[in-house]
């Protein structure tokens, strides 16, 4: 879904977008006490890159020692742009033991008139085990600027290698790719697995709205997300299960339709 996510530039930025992108020099060493983040940030800035993240919003999966795990079911959504479809994005899930093996694949393309609006390719793998990170492995293509990121856990945290070198982030923070996990919500940092090192996000409750699904009409939550890099909103049912997304990309609103 980041919940995933593309573009590099937000146009025509909220003053909360602002002053969210303008505290992403420094990483906060402890989380504020409550509210929206005083200071949503990272070790050093980087380029903008909007991905939303694939979303179903159930509960990682936390292995029993009595009971086998069971993995959620896969997702995958559509990407319109004026209600017409222009890319892709999934999730897969795989129970390996107690490992939960996470793919996030995200494709797409955006053309105004002739030309290429934006495009965004990412693919990662995650392995999650008792409910934290144990290794990542992703690629993306954004726009034409190619970036690599690889990490696993460590002594003292997790070592995440990104286009600006290795960085230790706190063990039990979740990825940027992770919005199909609803702790999510209740985070104010998360590990960028396009980039590497540490981003801030911010979080607010918007109430509730009915959307249309391929199973039905069903109620949702939705909730308004800001990062350095994008913002939109997210919609989850009853269950916890991602059903929608609208993301802010260059002025327009791209839109994420459940597909299965």
């Amino acid at each position: 879904m980041d919940l995933r996510a593309w573009p590099k530039r937000i146009s025509a930025m909220s003053p909360a977008h602002q002053n969210i992108r303008g505290q992403s020099d420094r990483l906060v060493e402890q989380p504020p006490d409550g509210g929206f983040p005083a200071d949503l940030l990272r070790q050093n800035r980087r380029r903008a890159l909007g991905l939303l993240g694939a979303i179903t919003l159930t509960p990682l999966l936390r292995a029993s020692s009595a009971h086998a795990a069971v993995a959620p079911a896969n997702l995958s959504f559509r990407a319109l742009r004026k209600g017409s479809p222009i890319g892709v994005h999934t999730v897969t899930f795989r129970q390996d033991g107690e490992r939960l093996v996470v793919t996030t694949h995200i494709d797409i393309s955006a053309k105004v008139l002739l030309f290429t609006a934006f495009y965004l390719k990412h693919d990662a793998e995650e392995v999650w085990q008792s409910g934290r990170l144990a290794a990542v492995k992703s690629t993306t293509d954004d726009n034409g600027i190619r970036l690599r990121v690889s990490g696993s856990a460590a002594d003292g945290g997790f070592r995440i290698i990104g286009d600006e070198g290795p960085f230790l982030a706190p063990a039990q923070l979740l990825t940027s790719n992770m919005l199909w996990d609803v702790r999510m919500l209740r985070e104010d940092r998360l590990l960028d697995v396009q980039y590497g090192g540490v981003i801030g996000l911010a979080v607010k409750p918007l109430g509730e709205a009915l959307v249309d699904t391929p199973g039905g009409q069903v109620r949702a939550n939705r909730h308004h997300l800001i990062t350095p890099h994008y913002a939109g909103t997210l919609f989850h049912d009853g269950d916890g299960r991602w059903v929608k997304a609208l993301i802010e990309a260059k002025g327009e609103i791209i839109e994420y339709a459940l597909a299965i």
